[in-house]
């Protein structure tokens, strides 16, 4: 299993209700330029509230772990970046927060977390931030919203919706080393279908890099009808974390497509019923896929509620590298017009390497009348289910409530201990300003 991470909630700041003591606020980049270089550890630089047309970012500067330098909009949600802007940010313990980006057109990557290609972030964070309907006029233009560099950086509690040209809305770029990095308590909003690839809403890294390690926490988001493509989540690097998060109405998936060692562990997934509403993809080596709630996904093949995918003989790095040693237990499939397959070339006959050593345990397939959901509308077992055989590997539920002496099958055990996980929705995930119900 993979190395356990630490609990980042706790060590997420809050927004300030009024302007603290020593606070500067600066109106114009260069204003904020002439901060940020004389900021120490523990500088507040606060951005004047306003319409910012074609501002040209750079936040370069160092922080400390307990002391990090921040740059945050002196009333959250109220600095409004337009037209060309973006922002490059760098150094290390740096956070911009409160920031809503609204229909700017940046011909290139919105958000880098790097200041040059030499220079990379470390240990920064972007919070509290949104990004709205900031799209270049050529549709056939291949843009990033957000440009994860570096090692150790975190997106955090941001709403991002309305990407309709070509590009993932957030990438993770690998260097050589681990990344480290985490997005976690976003909302991710509608993003309608591109009608061909490059619409993903999260990719961890690409085809050239899928070899090494990147160990990105993706945890605790909410997807609401991405829909840009296939691909909700595009995983093409190796061990990483895709934990606790909601995909609502998503026509899409969250796919293995390349590398190992990955763990998709207590994520829900709502199709509505859509016959392109999928699940969870399998290719590689070495996944483990435990605790997921599939409900209502009626795709079928490569959009099936699990789809495990055969392999492509003598496959490069951006084909289909064959399943080995996957685990696939205590996942709960309720209404799924297909389930699981265990195999499928999605049409394509070159991919003719079935499956390897998969392990297929203590899952729960049924229908949507053997369940009732509780008051947040997660649907629990009317009767549990004692599974058929002990997967020693998973000792805890979609809850975080630990496993039993004889577990449950499916994604939920029956217990009285408290419930550490919880279902991320548009009631809890995004920046605390964002208006709810939208």
């Amino acid at each position: 299993m993979h190395p356990s991470r630490r609990d980042f909630l706790s060590t997420l700041p809050l927004l300030p209700v009024a302007k603290p003591n020593g606070a500067q606020t600066v109106g114009t980049p260069e204003e904020l330029a002439a901060a940020l270089k004389a900021a120490k550890p523990g500088a507040l630089i606060l951005l004047a509230a306003g319409q910012w047309q074609d501002a040209d970012l750079l936040v370069d500067a160092q922080g400390e772990e307990a002391s990090p330098v921040r740059v945050m909009a002196a009333e959250p949600g109220k600095t409004v970046l337009t037209g060309r802007s973006r922002l490059r940010l760098g150094g290390r313990f740096t956070t911009v927060e409160g920031v809503h980006f609204r229909e700017c057109a940046y011909a290139g990557d919105l958000v880098q977390f790097r200041t040059s290609p030499s220079s990379l972030a470390s240990r920064c964070k972007l919070l509290d931030c949104a990004i709205v309907d900031c799209n270049p006029g050529n549709r056939e233009l291949t843009t990033r919203w957000i440009s994860l560099y570096g090692a150790g950086n975190e997106v955090s509690r941001c709403y991002l919706a309305g990407k309709r040209n070509l590009g993932a809305t957030v990438v993770v770029w690998l260097n050589g080393a681990p990344n480290n990095h985490r997005i976690g308590e976003c909302w991710f909003g509608p993003r309608p279908p591109l009608g061909v690839n490059g619409g993903e809403t999260i990719r961890v890294g690409d085809s050239s890099t899928s070899m090494l390690d990147s160990m990105t926490l993706v945890e605790n988001n909410y997807f609401e009808r991405c829909d840009g493509e296939i691909e909700a989540i595009s995983n093409k690097s190796c061990g990483n974390i895709y934990r606790s998060n909601f995909f609502d109405r998503c026509e899409a998936t969250l796919t293995l497509r390349h590398g190992n060692r990955c763990l998709v562990d207590g994520n829900h997934f709502f199709g509505g019923g859509s016959r392109s509403a999928g699940g969870i993809r399998v290719i590689g080596e070495g996944h483990v896929v435990i605790n997921n709630l599939l409900e209502a996904c009626n795709g079928t093949g490569f959009r099936a509620a699990i789809s495990v995918v055969n392999g492509l003989p003598d496959s490069p790095l951006n084909g289909y590298l064959q399943v080995k040693g996957a685990l696939i237990a205590h996942n709960t499939l309720i209404g799924c017009a297909q389930p699981a397959v265990i195999g499928t070339n999605g049409g394509n006959a070159s991919l003719t390497l079935a499956p390897e050593q998969v392990r297929v345990a203590a899952n729960r397939i049924g229908e949507a009348s053997e369940f009732v959901k509780d008051g947040d509308g997660v649907p629990r077992p009317r009767t549990p289910r004692e599974a058929a055989e002990d997967v020693a590997e998973v000792t805890h539920d979609i809850d975080g409530q630990p496993r039993g002496r004889q577990k449950q099958a499916g994604c939920d055990e029956i217990s009285k201990a408290p419930r550490t996980r919880r279902r991320w929705t548009a009631d809890n995930a995004g920046p605390q300003w964002w208006p709810r119900g939208r």
